[in-house]
């Protein structure tokens, strides 16, 4: 069973507020009118009875008013029938009086007894509906006098009838009328969310530089078109950085591969010393160890972008940390022509994943200690800041270029040609530092500074208080 629209629901919901909405508004339509009307017959009534009951005569024990018959109607022309009526006869009544003796007799004997003018509705003897007003005379008659006045109301009833059949085409005409208009206003209001729709059904990963462009007002249905748009800028970016990161580690892969697979084959050609078989299998050793921390780096990255990479964090003594990390690059800085110096505080520490820490860390000391100008320093700092510890790596050497700063995290990067896969790597270490350094609520950037070389800035939060000053250390 085919469930049932959107546009259907809130057709069904409009019409049903509209008519409920209808249906109110009739009831106080139509309970206005015949409140109106029931008091201005019941005035007729009143008024009747008050000239009736000064212009009553006993003219030799007989009722009359002024002299004559009692009238059937009104100075107005209204037909109200009348009765003079004591408990037991009746003793003057309109010519064409339609209730009969019995009727006049009890509404007559209520009106005494209770002392109050009576109201009732009755059918009389032509089985028509009448409105009766009965009222005990004080004219010291005995026994008691009762003035019964009553009017027809069946006109009153036919016009109220006639109110109502008006009223009912009336609101079936406009609850249609409703229902079209809410039927094609919600058409024109969902129209940007059926093209949402098609435009999700049809679009693919070679579509995804399409966009939603229709005109909408600034509403609800603006943001949802603004966002699907963002959302496919969004794909679009993720994708055309995935299919480049793709081509890119292929390209990076194959290189590596291609050489191996050079060597091998010379290898395999022909005959060779054990000198020569040694030299081919140092070159696959260090193919092999290229290829293995392209792979790791890779891995990280995948789970970096998967959400999957979680830190295992632990208390890690800053100073002992940055010392420790400043002694593995002791060897590495002094072969190329640099030294490195520590500014480590006095105590404290920071909650990280050490092996984490250590592989930025190291990167940005490699980066420093290949690029550093010969016989300057490496400045390794830790300090406390923003609640949080500030880990600065920074060299002498040229620095970053302006025109490739906003492609340095990127992947596969690179600042210049010279920094090839025996120099520089694949392009890969400070994306996957700025990842790790992400996956730890933190950041890493490059500072803007006037002074020569350029400056690497790791900041890690961490809840720990108090305060923490540096010193330097001699070089390392």
């Amino acid at each position: 069973m085919r469930s049932i629209t959107t546009r259907g629901r809130l057709v069904l919901l409009a019409v049903g507020i509209v008519a409920l909405a209808l249906v109110i508004a009739d009831g106080v339509v139509l309970g206005s009118i015949s409140f109106t009307q029931s008091q201005a017959s019941d005035a007729v009534l009143v008024s009747q009875a008050q000239i009736l009951a000064s212009g009553l005569q006993d003219t030799n024990g007989q009722l009359t008013f002024d002299g004559s018959d009692l009238p059937g109607e009104t100075q107005s022309g209204i037909a109200v029938d009348a009765a003079v009526v004591t408990s037991t006869a009746v003793l003057a009544q309109t010519s064409s009086q339609p209730l009969d003796r019995a009727l006049l007799l009890q509404l007559a004997a209520q009106a005494v007894r209770d002392g109050q003018p009576v109201w009732a509705n009755v059918v009389d003897s032509h089985q028509v509906s009448r409105r009766v007003y009965a009222v005990a005379l004080t004219n010291g008659n005995s026994p008691a006098q009762t003035l019964v006045v009553s009017r027809s109301v069946q006109e009153m009833v036919a016009a109220q009838e006639r109110t109502l059949l008006i009223l009912v085409a009336s609101s079936v005409v406009l609850l249609v009328i409703g229902g079209v208009l809410t039927y094609w206003l919600a058409g024109r209001a969902l129209r940007p969310v059926r093209t949402i729709a098609g435009m999700a059904r049809s679009i693919s990963e070679r579509d995804l530089h399409r966009r939603v462009d229709i005109k909408v007002p600034p509403d609800e249905l603006g943001e949802l078109v603004d966002t699907f748009n963002s959302m496919l800028g969004r794909l679009e970016a993720a994708f055309t950085s995935m299919s480049t990161f793709t081509a890119d580690a292929s390209h990076e892969l194959r290189a590596p591969l291609a050489l191996m697979r050079t060597e091998v084959d010379g290898a395999l050609s022909r005959n060779r010393s054990n000198e020569e078989y040694k030299r081919v299998l140092e070159s696959l050793q260090q193919e092999v160890e290229h290829l293995g921390r392209l792979s790791d780096q890779l891995l990280i990255l995948a789970r970096a972008d998967a959400g999957a990479l979680v830190p295992a964090t632990e208390q890690i003594d800053v100073a002992d940390f940055l010392h420790e990390t400043a002694a593995r690059w002791e060897e590495v800085a002094k072969k190329q022509g640099s030294r490195l110096e520590v500014v480590a505080p006095s105590h404290g520490r920071m909650e990280a994943d050490p092996a984490l820490l250590r592989r930025v860390v190291d990167n940005l000391i490699d980066n420093a200690v290949r690029h550093n100008a010969d016989g300057a320093t490496v400045k390794l700092r830790g300090y406390r800041d923003n609640g949080g510890w500030n880990v600065e790596v920074a060299d002498q050497g040229p620095g970053v270029p302006a025109s490739h700063r906003d492609m340095l995290f990127t992947r596969f990067a690179r600042a210049d040609s010279a920094r090839s896969r025996e120099d520089g790597g694949a392009g890969l270490g400070l994306a996957l530092s700025s990842a790790i350094a992400r996956a730890h609520g933190g950041t890493l950037e490059l500072v803007e500074d006037a002074s020569p070389g350029a400056v690497f800035r790791l900041y890690v939060p961490n809840v720990e208080a108090g305060l923490d000053k540096p010193k330097a250390s001699p070089a390392v």
